[in-house]
């Protein structure tokens, strides 16, 4: 049973982000369709939906099982959506898979020298498990959510009942672990601890991969380089409590560490693609997805977010001459601002 149990969660991490991944892989170039941005745009397509669905049922006050029962159904058909169009995106995938194989021998040692300091490092993040002050209030909320079938109406200190948490309801991350955690039967701090810690670090360092691919993009025996030393970065960056390095290592399941290590990353990947003057439909796809999954990860994107892309979108206009790319850009923060909106008008 236990077995069974750990399959599910399993799957649920691993090879449903990457499935779901191709509904905009499927409108990106052949430079993007990588098993990397693949895996890297379901998780963020797979944020995009539980923000949307999550935040109503919790200013609504609804159960989490009923939030569970939607949003899984949701997902199951996206998935099917996903599979019939992806058919297509499966022989690129292999093509790109293939032609890492015939890099020369000092680039695949380059590769491999990346996967051990990653794997190291994900290892490490399960086996010395650093135990944030932050927990008390994710892994609680989780818990509480999971338990007494509630979203946000109990203090995750005590497990009171008091009325809704307006300031952490637009930011469901734990209600999404919650979710794991009810589908798998795993219990909540063992898939933060566990299984996100490594699984989203992982996911981390597939968004960096992406920017390096777009940086070297002519120049593809540097791009084991870049890793090495973003990894080699990124295990040395422990200089205080805040860096970017340490809530990767220390807290990726928490909302903070997750706008951190990857939200942050992919809004700089889709801005350097943005910043041309043609670019395909599926990084815009991406884009939006990655702005709401900035307010699925904290609150504060709500004023980030849409400073980012705005300071974006009026350089871009500038260096292209252009004002209908970067009204393009600004409208992609619209699900943001309402979302913004909603959160004045509940607090």
């Amino acid at each position: 049973m236990e077995l069974i149990k750990w399959g599910i969660l399993m799957v649920l991490v691993l090879p449903v982000p990457f499935l779901l991944g191709f509904i905009p892989v499927k409108y990106m170039n052949s430079l993007q369709r990588t098993p990397a941005m693949t895996y890297v745009c379901g998780w963020f397509v797979s944020f995009f939906v539980f923000e949307l669905t999550a935040v109503p049922f919790i200013l609504l006050e609804k159960s989490f099982t009923s939030l569970v029962i939607t949003y899984t159904i949701l997902i199951a058909i996206l998935l099917a959506v996903s599979i019939w169009q992806g058919r297509q995106v499966f022989d690129t995938l292999l093509t790109n898979m293939k032609d890492g194989f015939k890099q020369p021998v000092s680039v695949k040692i380059g590769w491999i020298v990346v996967f051990v300091l990653i794997a190291a490092q994900m290892a490490y993040a399960v086996l010395y498990e650093y135990y944030d002050g932050d927990d008390a209030y994710y892994i609680a909320t989780a818990v509480l959510a999971d338990g007494f079938d509630t979203m946000y109406l109990r203090d995750a200190y005590t497990g009171y009942i008091y009325d809704l948490d307006a300031r952490h309801a637009f930011s469901p991350t734990p209600i999404y672990q919650a979710w794991l955690s009810r589908l798998s039967g795993i219990a909540p701090a063992t898939v933060a601890h566990s299984v996100l810690a490594p699984v989203w670090l992982m996911f981390m360092y597939c968004i960096y991969a992406q920017i390096g691919n777009r940086l070297l993009w002519n120049k593809k025996s540097y791009r084991p380089v870049f890793m090495i030393l973003i990894s080699v970065w990124f295990m040395f960056g422990n200089i205080s409590l805040y860096t970017a390095e340490t809530f990767a290592m220390t807290r990726t399941w928490q909302g903070k560490g997750m706008m951190a290590g990857m939200v942050i990353p992919a809004l700089l990947l889709c801005l350097i693609y943005l910043t041309q003057e043609e670019c395909s439909k599926g990084m815009w796809i991406l884009f939006v997805c990655v702005i709401v999954s900035a307010v699925f990860a904290t609150s504060i994107s709500f004023m980030i977010v849409p400073t980012v892309v705005g300071t974006a979108a009026v350089l871009t206009g500038i260096r292209n001459h252009s004002i209908r790319h970067p009204l393009k850009m600004i409208a992609c923060c619209i699900p943001c601002i309402l979302l913004a909106v909603c959160y004045l008008a509940v607090r």
